[in-house]
């Protein structure tokens, strides 16, 4: 009976911290990181200011998680890749990442500034750095199955693909007079460049 109490209390923190996080994400873009405090945040999930703190000790924590969301939805797409039971090819690998350029745009639109805070604010902390490993990891193991014409480290391309990701999204984020749609449209055209030297 315990084995299965300890779980679904399990499952329920985990939705819980989920639903913490998607709330502050909503309040965050709307009315800017720091013009939302902790107290809202928790009014917002309908919890109280001691459970938010249990699960983040500090609000910066927040911001965290959302960039472990990132790296968490890299792994779901190339889950369905890897369960599609194809051989992935290069077109896979500019669709996983075209993919996550059209949610970035979806998903911060009207907040932009919020991403860019969630960036430069995790650098620091090293939370950035651990991401970038988790990334690039994923894609050199999908990668690792593809035939190249010539021989190339695996985990090279997947370092080289994430600085593409990464700046671009970077210079989509700091722009003020591109639509959201620059980001996927930008990135089609920079991955045919990197992606066609190595077929």
């Amino acid at each position: 009976m315990s084995e299965v109490a300890i779980p679904l209390r399990t499952k329920q923190r985990q939705q819980t911290r989920a639903e913490i996080v998607r709330l502050a994400f909503d309040l965050f873009a709307r009315n800017g990181y720091e013009n939302v405090s902790v107290e809202t945040i928790a009014a917002a999930a309908g919890v109280s200011r001691a459970t938010l703190f249990n699960y983040f000790p500090q609000k910066e924590l927040i911001l965290r998680d959302i960039a472990s969301s990132r790296v968490a939805r890299l792994k779901a797409i190339l889950d369905e890749v890897a369960q599609s039971g194809t051989t992935p090819t290069f077109d896979h690998l500019a669709q996983i990442i075209l993919k996550l350029c059209e949610e970035n745009a979806r998903i911060t639109l009207g907040a932009k500034t919020l991403l860019l805070q969630v960036i430069f604010r995790q650098f620091p902390q090293g939370t950035l750095l651990s991401a970038r490993e988790q990334f690039i990891d994923a894609l050199a193991d999908v990668i690792g199955r593809i035939r190249f014409r010539r021989k190339v480290e695996p985990r090279l391309i997947a370092e080289t693909l994430f600085t593409v990701y990464i700046a671009t999204t970077l210079e989509w984020l700091m722009r003020t007079d591109v639509r959201p749609q620059w980001l996927p449209d930008t990135m089609r055209d920079r991955l045919q460049v990197v992606l066609g030297g190595l077929q």
